[in-house]
């Protein structure tokens, strides 16, 4: 996963939190949450990969319900990756 996703990520996840039950999906968004769905099961988040799966339960839920563990991990994976210079 590269910086600048890492980076959409994170910034996504600070406008969750920030508004959280307020907060509106749009459909422009669904890349962010599909890399994010991609870095939970790839780290082995398997709690929040589970929640992910959860038929019926649109993403934006899960994302809600775990935003300050997905902001932990998306900042995790940005401190790892180096900077383009």
């Amino acid at each position: 996963m590269d910086r600048e996703s890492l980076l959409k990520m994170y910034t996504f996840l600070e406008k969750t939190a920030e508004n959280n039950e307020a907060t509106s999906f749009d459909s422009v968004q669904y890349p962010i949450v599909e890399d994010l769905i991609a870095l939970v099961k790839a780290k082995g988040k398997t709690s929040i990969a589970e929640d992910f799966e959860t038929p019926y339960v649109h993403p934006m839920i899960t994302v809600q319900k775990w935003v300050t563990e997905l902001k932990g991990l998306v900042s995790e994976t940005l401190s790892q990756v180096p900077e383009l210079k």
